[in-house]
């Protein structure tokens, strides 16, 4: 299988003060396109968000399924550029960002693919791309294993992914880059949940991200892999970097892309180059 590779190379000059590498940074939140809409989808007691870009645009729409922890404005500057040549879906998961947090949902990677899935039935969306960040795209590999979500796919855009939680790196929440991360979160969680509690809701994520997914190479041998990329980012610290080649080589006829001069946090760190991988793959 022929290993593509997408991003531009950051030089570091030894000739100044070292300054952090690209993929040490998290940059500023971006922004998602204007306006910001108010539409959600009810299901099981939860409001969950989304937004249409770009509808007039010809083809199969794109879903964005964004990480843990998080919500879609990490995807915005992907979604940006995407969103100029096609139909794009952003959706917060059910308790992130602008979807209702239940303090008695118990989050799992089934509930926020038949989430999703309900979602798009309800705005007349029966075939997608789906593109899915580290829970999001647990996410994706849900939706792929369930035969009845699995038929609306038509690709699948698998970035930072895992298939049990062996595949975490346990130094991750030493990082500098994680503890900015969830400061920022509980900031932006404050403002778009002022009637939730953060650590409530992060904890549930952490309970989610310790005890799931579960799933076997055999599992993941079912899924069409004609239809799906398998993204890693080359300095990825929370997934262990031995992770997507594996998953590249148990879902059978997947592509494998990975990410140049990224972390784990590779759609704000390099918008541009992760599009363009999504693109290629188009």
């Amino acid at each position: 299988m022929a290993l593509l590779s997408f991003g531009q190379s950051t030089p570091l000059h030894s000739n100044h003060a070292r300054q952090s590498a690209r993929w040490e940074t998290l940059p500023a939140t971006p922004d998602l396109p204007t306006p910001i809409s108010a539409a959600t989808f009810s299901k099981d007691g939860a409001n969950l968000w989304f937004q249409k870009y770009n509808t007039a645009a010809a083809g199969t729409p794109i879903v964005m399924i964004h990480g843990g922890l998080g919500y879609s404005a990490y995807f915005g500057s992907v979604i940006s550029i995407l969103s100029q040549t096609h139909q794009v879906i952003a959706v917060d998961r059910r308790g992130h960002g602008r979807s209702t947090y239940n303090a008695n949902d118990v989050f799992t990677f089934d509930m926020f693919a038949q989430d999703t899935h309900s979602l798009l039935l309800s705005e007349g969306v029966t075939s997608a791309v789906f593109v899915g960040w580290s829970d999001g795209a647990a996410t994706v590999l849900a939706s792929l294993l369930n035969s009845t979500i699995n038929s609306m796919i038509t690709k699948a855009f698998v970035f930072a992914g895992f298939q049990s939680v062996s595949d975490s790196n346990t130094t991750f929440a030493d990082t500098a880059i994680y503890s900015t991360f969830v400061s920022r979160c509980a900031t932006e969680y404050a403002e778009l949940q002022p009637s939730a509690n953060f650590t409530d809701f992060a904890t549930k994520v952490a309970v989610l991200e310790g005890t799931l997914p579960e799933w076997s190479d055999a599992d993941l041998a079912k899924i069409d892999g004609s239809k799906v990329t398998i993204a890693g980012a080359d300095h990825d610290e929370a997934v262990n970097l031995d992770v997507p080649a594996h998953l590249n080589a148990v879902i059978a006829g997947s592509q494998l892309v990975m990410l140049k001069d990224v972390s784990h946090f590779a759609p704000v760190q390099d918008p541009v180059g992760f599009a363009a991988a999504v693109e290629a793959f188009l």
